[in-house]
């Protein structure tokens, strides 16, 4: 797998959404079912996005593995990429949630608060784990490096795997300490509330120039 993946799934897996459900599902005296429905539903639908994905375009005669094809991608990845950087540290991405007065949480995230049943964890899944620009990036460059669908396949596998880590983590944690689970995803929110902005900066501007270097090197 191409290190720039590798370092996209990392910086996917401080998604604030998703270490909020985990922690209100780790408060719950039935966690151990509803982390496990979480992470179940949420995987499953991220791997068959990816899938999906990775067939169609394996189905379209792209010419996948050759110069040209990797330069177009790497191209449009690493430009995606610097784009997003840059809308992150000029506070486009966060303007609205910055300038808008604190409101009150709508939608399906209060109800975490309250009573969890085994349905809404499993919706919980998928709703906190929207593929988002690094995902498309990664499923960019995996179809354009990877001309045989298997390597695709196990490419996608892995992406997932690194960006579910915490909540497979914590659903290992409550199975063997249930206390200290929620205390160690509790001081990850914590760091991540902190250090998340410099970690999506970081990603977005090394990956996206060396997906740059490398596309205009192979044009």
């Amino acid at each position: 797998m191409l290190p720039e993946i590798f370092l996209l799934a990392l910086a996917s897996t401080v998604r604030p959404t998703s270490l909020a459900a985990v922690s209100a599902l780790l408060a719950q005296e039935s966690r151990r079912r509803l982390m496990f429905a979480y992470v179940v539903a949420g995987l499953a639908v991220t791997l068959l996005f990816g899938v999906v994905v990775l067939t169609v375009f394996h189905g379209v005669h792209i010419h996948a593995g050759s110069d040209r094809t990797k330069a177009i991608a790497d191209l449009v990845g690493g430009v995606a990429a610097l784009l997003f950087g840059l809308a992150v540290l000029t506070g486009v991405v966060s303007r609205r949630s910055d300038r808008a007065p604190a409101a009150p949480r709508r939608g399906w995230m209060p109800r975490l608060d309250h009573q969890i049943s085994v349905r809404a964890a499993a919706v919980a899944g998928p709703l906190t784990h929207v593929p988002g620009v690094f995902y498309l990036i990664a499923l960019n460059v995996i179809v354009a490096h990877n001309p045989r669908l298997p390597a695709g396949l196990v490419a996608i596998g892995i992406y997932n795997a690194i960006w579910f880590a915490l909540p497979i983590a914590a659903l290992v944690m409550c199975i063997v300490d249930p206390e200290a689970a929620r205390s160690i995803v509790v001081r990850v929110q914590t760091w991540t509330q902190q250090h998340s902005r410099t970690l999506i900066l970081a990603t977005s501007f090394v990956v996206g120039a060396v997906l740059v270097v490398r596309g205009v090197l192979l044009v």
